[in-house]
């Protein structure tokens, strides 16, 4: 999945002639529709094919901000319509450049899960760089304060699924004075507003990922609406106004999302 690497199916892919189809192993077909799956659900606030607007920003690197006819070119090059699927393979219809940033870890939390199922295992917890997937094995999960990675605001206890945290607080950077994150909406092109952080607990590593990245992209607001139309996806939304800390959360979560001391939030549920 890494368009780190020259070699990759995913570089390969963002290199194949328009139009071509390009086999893929079965992992990144599925993978990859997963992360299409995501976009439509989401209706593009997360997009796989946001390679153009990383590379204008220069989210690899120190950063910079494009002009106004880079931003604009790259959009023209963003857009899963792009990306045409079949079971075993993917054609770009466009110039578009697919990125794993808002998948790829997920979608490997999947994998190394599926490779210990084969093993006589009762329960598993993995923890890869800040998300989590549990199976079988009660797990309590604190979900940090959006700017202080430190300090715990909330404990999640569940037995099964993942659970993603995506937030600006760690990878920002200043340019011109402007402060630039690392999530960029794929709808305007620019880097999605601070909302603090938010949290998504669904049934896959995969899905976690992409909804996380999403559901900061559209706010807590829209955030919760989302979640009540999509069973099965719970959503903790926290941030900070004029110093004082907020969470809010999904209904399904009541029992399992308490309060970490000294954080003393008080938890938010939205009505069923």
């Amino acid at each position: 999945l890494s368009t780190w690497q020259h070699a990759s199916e995913l570089s390969k892919l963002n290199r194949a002639p328009l139009g071509v189809p390009m086999a893929l192993s079965r992992a990144a077909a599925i993978d990859l529709q997963q992360a299409v799956d995501c976009a439509e659900a989401t209706h593009g606030a997360f997009d796989p094919t946001v390679g153009k607007l990383v590379s204008a920003w220069d989210l690899r690197g120190p950063g910079r901000i494009p002009s106004g006819d880079e931003l604009r070119a790259a959009l023209l090059r963003v857009g899963h319509r792009h990306l045409r699927m079949s079971e075993r393979g993917a054609a770009r219809t466009a110039d578009i450049q697919v990125e794993e940033g808002g998948f790829g870890k997920g979608a490997s939390l999947d994998w190394a899960l599926w490779s210990v199922r084969q093993l006589p295992i009762q329960g598993v917890l993995m923890n890869l760089g800040g998300q989590i997937l549990v199976y079988g094995l009660q797990t309590s999960i604190a979900i940090a304060h959006p700017s202080k990675r430190e300090s715990p605001v909330v404990m999640l206890t569940i037995s099964k699924g993942s659970v993603s945290t995506s937030g600006n607080s760690e990878h920002h950077r200043t340019i011109d004075g402007r402060k630039i994150g690392h999530l960029i909406d794929p709808r305007s092109g620019e880097p999605a507003r601070d909302v603090g952080s938010m949290t998504v607990w669904a049934h896959s590593g995969a899905w976690a990922d992409c909804l996380s990245t999403a559901l900061f992209v559209l706010g807590a607001d829209a955030a919760m609406q989302w979640a009540k139309t999509h069973p099965g996806v719970e959503v903790i939304a926290i941030d900070e106004l004029n110093g004082e800390l907020r969470a809010r959360a999904t209904a399904g979560l009541k029992g399992i999302l308490h309060s970490v001391a000294p954080s003393a939030v008080k938890v938010e549920f939205e009505n069923d």
